[in-house]
């Protein structure tokens, strides 16, 4: 049966976007009709929104981050409640079927206000199961419930835990043919440090590496073993899948495409963003990278010492979410034989957590 379904995409970090398109794409292929919410903090940056359309965008919830750390003051004024409330009560949703959100909150709430079934599909509900956490309080765990109130949640990590989590949900990539890895060659993403504090940390970093840094330029410079790029999803692609490493903040898309291709991360978390603190955390007990709480030149030459890491070759996700939906049976049990289906093709690491 084609339904109308109401989708959610949560524009704070491309993790969000690229994963809904996928599965946006795969739902529309079906027949499905698909309707569009997109509301954070990089709404003037989305890419490729004619997969997404139709679709409203919305201001939503969301933070500023700067320098590498969430700015509490920026922050409030940020927080509409008002707006927030009027979309949802404005937003029509007459003859949806069905809403999906990854992580967006007015699609969701639209759906409980107008008591349409609705299944949240992100990273973030991962850390309410018994996995590697700073802590989970009651006020963090509140957030991610009340944040996104659906009727089922579905969550996506680098690892099961033990838990019915799905692999993380990559899109198709068109990564050019490349020669063999360069054994000097570092990726480097940094998007919400000081550049100017990067391309220093750089300058102090090991000389027998070539540093290839995605940053504000317009076009390729060099300045010795430092390569600036502009932002490319393509470039990055193509660059990552012959390099040594990769640093990176702790968000788990870009950290996904490197484990995907074998790429270990050195990942440098945003301060005060719990999210991003535990995927550090997840990445050290998986043994796919380091972790760095500065700018530190030390911690770089100490993770360029580390052996490199096992692809993780990643299957299609989305197709067979799209199944599991098709199916309409939202409860654990059915959510567990597609994780152990899927988990079935990967080698993860043997890490067993009750």
């Amino acid at each position: 049966m084609k339904m109308n379904i109401l989708y959610g995409v949560q524009t704070t970090g491309n993790g969000h976007i690229g994963r809904s398109q996928d599965i946006v794409r795969e739902l529309k292929e079906r027949g499905h009709n698909v309707r569009v919410i997109f509301s954070g903090d990089q709404q003037k940056n989305l890419p490729d929104t004619e997969y997404f359309e139709p679709y409203n965008i919305f201001k939503g919830l969301t933070y500023v981050t700067e320098n590498g750390k969430i700015n509490y003051i920026k922050t409030a004024p940020r927080l509409d409640a008002i707006s927030f409330v009027r979309d949802i009560y404005n937003y029509n949703a007459k003859d949806i079927d069905l809403v999906i959100s990854d992580f967006e909150p007015v699609s969701v709430q639209v759906a409980k206000k107008n008591k349409i079934p609705s299944v949240v599909l992100s990273h973030q509900t991962a850390f309410l199961y018994d996995i590697p956490y700073p802590s989970l309080n009651v006020m963090t765990r509140a957030i991610i419930e009340y944040f996104v109130p659906a009727d089922f949640l579905v969550s996506v990590h680098w690892h099961h835990f033990g838990f019915p989590i799905l692999p993380p949900i990559l899109p198709p990539t068109h990564i050019e043919e490349q020669p063999t890895s360069l054994n000097d060659q570092i990726v480097v993403y940094l998007p919400y440090e000081n550049q100017k504090e990067v391309v220093n940390l750089l300058e102090k970093c090991p000389k027998d590496h070539e540093y290839h840094l995605f940053t504000r330029v317009d076009k390729r410079q060099q300045r010795e073993n430092i390569i600036l790029h502009p932002k490319s999803r393509k470039d990055f692609l193509n660059t990552i899948s012959v390099s040594k490493g990769a640093v990176l903040h702790a968000g788990f898309m870009a950290n996904s495409e490197a484990f995907d291709l074998g790429v270990k991360t050195l990942v440098k978390p945003i301060a005060g963003q719990a999210e991003q603190i535990a995927n550090a955390m997840a990445i050290e007990t998986l043994g796919m990278g380091k972790h760095m709480n500065d700018l530190n030149p030390r911690e770089v030459q100490e993770w360029l010492k580390l052996p490199a890491i096992r692809p993780m070759k990643y299957p299609r996700i989305a197709p067979r979410f799209v199944d599991w939906i098709e199916m309409g049976i939202f409860n654990n049990k059915s959510l567990t034989n597609l994780c152990e289906e899927l988990w079935s093709h990967i080698p993860i690491p043997h890490i067993f957590r009750h």
